[in-house]
């Protein structure tokens, strides 16, 4: 068995007793070598790295994946033994599986050739007992004009003391897999921008690990790194934030396809990162903050709280809630949390009185930052999201029948500079409900799920049979929908004419039930 350790001099194995407490070195000690690339503390000794990018690994067997893509290097005696040659057969499976979804699906470009280093012009895979799952090592500069460098790398030969993991062929096939998905975004992402920052490259390639291998589910503990401290921004470096924002790596994914994480990397090849996510954000969105606000909510639901949204919903963690109220009227504000530009900050209302009560919310920011924040009341299954302030400083918002809430949850985003935390403060009250004239939901009649959702809500509707009619938040129809003879009903989230809707907040009626359903790109 294994315990592994970082130390700044390098990455160091040591043997003995099951490892404690997991870190994300651990899965990718790529992370160690993008800190010394950036000239930060707790990499790898600069030395090593040097040496490493102009030397590779001598290995005596290499097996050369069918496909052609892959050379995988391999000892079958001494301390980098592999148990048999098929353990670099699977490797090679599993690698040329990431091709096909990078270059063939997706379409990043592959790799820059390192031309004969490791004996030809496929590109090269390591098998060694080394101190975590896998690692990226960077090598010469490719031939573009841009910041492209060539690698290689090097993943663990044996996998002895592997992690649990969901994975059904089991533990050691499932790190194989994410561990080949893993680092070889790794190498795309040196091809395409070699100086890019840590957090949109582990951003990036834990939610493609998921995307590509969604039965291993190796990724669900680092997303307490966001669900803890969900006030850092984006773009924070520092720790092992990065890794939690794969569940927003994951939200573009199910939200945009591929389009939108592939349209970053190829734009940072001319473009800093941030500036590129904050391009691409405006090409298919209405901007960053609005972008992230709606993740933001999203991200609210999962753990005890799941809402189905993301297929690993339940197995997350909470997220930290900033503050939270029983009894009104109420007031708050970030206290001591303040969140950084582009965070997170949550607030949490419940306990309203049993009939017929509204809650009014009053939201005053920090100027200077403009702020997204949105409002959600849950009804059982069913979400009914809000804007209370949408790019300004200051708003209000009324959510209405809170008497029939699960509870109303708040979330708001300062878009501002991600080295800056901001202030601001809120009021909430109960008042006599003056919407009793809308269509609103009734739980115990019309439901629907996955709510919010990306591709296909499924309701429920007891009791009635003809038609669900959806409108938009005008009060338009958009889409009629007929209702099986089992009382359901799916929506595919497109109009009558089958052109796809924007994201926002639609309500399904049929006869005098309704439901407040989300709809995200």
């Amino acid at each position: 068995m294994k315990t592994f350790i970082v130390v700044a001099a390098g990455l160091a194995l040591l043997s003995g007793a099951l490892f404690a407490e997991r870190l994300p070195e651990q899965k990718s000690g790529t992370i160690a070598v993008m800190r010394t690339l950036r000239g930060e503390a707790g990499g790898v000794d600069p030395s090593l790295l040097a040496l490493k990018r102009i030397t590779r690994p001598t290995l005596p067997e290499s097996y050369d994946t069918p496909e052609g893509h892959f050379k995988v290097h391999y000892a079958l005696t001494g301390g980098d033994a592999i148990d048999s040659v098929g353990y670099a057969h699977k490797i090679g499976q599993y690698l040329e599986r990431s091709w096909a979804a990078y270059m063939d699906t997706i379409g990043y470009l592959p790799p820059p050739s390192d031309g004969t280093a490791g004996g030809d012009s496929r590109y090269d895979v390591y098998l060694r007992n080394i101190s975590a799952y896998g690692i990226t090592w960077p090598g010469p500069d490719g031939p573009q004009p841009w910041t492209d460098w060539t690698s290689y790398i090097e993943i663990e030969n044996d996998f002895d003391g592997v992690y649990p993991n969901d994975d059904p062929d089991g533990p050691v096939a499932g790190a194989m897999k994410i561990t080949s998905s893993h680092e070889f975004h790794h190498a795309v992402q040196y091809g395409l921008c070699g100086t890019s920052n840590a957090w949109i490259a582990e951003l990036t390639s834990i939610s493609f690990e998921e995307r590509n291998y969604p039965q291993v589910n190796d990724y669900v503990w680092l997303i307490d790194y966001l669900t803890e401290d969900p006030q850092y921004p984006i773009d924070w470096n520092s720790g092992y934030h990065m890794y939690g924002l794969g569940l927003f790596g994951q939200y573009l994914d199910m939200t945009y396809g591929d389009d939108f994480l592939f349209d970053v990397w190829d734009t940072m090849r001319f473009t800093p990162d941030w500036n590129a996510l904050v391009t691409v954000s405006d090409e298919l969105d209405d901007g960053l903050g609005d972008l992230f606000s709606d993740f933001g909510v999203a991200a609210f639901f999962i753990g005890s709280r799941d809402c189905g949204f993301f297929p690993d919903g339940p197995a997350f963690s909470d997220m930290e809630v900033q503050n939270t109220h029983s009894s009104y009227p109420a007031d708050g504000s970030a206290s001591g949390n303040r969140p950084y530009g582009y965070g997170l900050s949550y607030t949490l209302f419940n306990t309203f009185p049993v009939e017929g009560s509204d809650l009014n919310i009053s939201f005053h920011g920090a100027r200077a930052a403009d702020w997204f924040v949105e409002a959600v009341r849950r009804v059982g299954d069913s979400l009914l999201v809000i804007d209370v302030v949408s790019g300004d400083s200051a708003g209000s918002a009324v959510v209405p029948r809170v008497d029939v809430a699960d509870y109303v949850m708040m979330v708001a985003v300062p878009v501002g500079a991600t080295d800056s935390r901001y202030d601001y403060e809120y009021s909430a009250d109960i008042e006599p409900t003056g919407v009793r004239e809308r269509m609103l939901p009734d739980a115990a009649r019309l439901t629907a799920y996955p709510n919010p959702f990306n591709s296909v809500c499924s309701f429920e509707a007891n009791g009635f049979s003809g038609d669900i009619s959806i409108f938009d938040v005008a009060g338009r129809p958009v889409r009629s929908i007929p209702i099986s003879k089992n009382g359901k009903a799916l929506w595919n989230g497109l109009d009558d004419a089958g052109n796809r809707l924007p994201s926002g907040t639609y309500l399904a009626r049929v006869g005098d039930a309704a439901s407040a359903v989300t709809l995200l790109k």
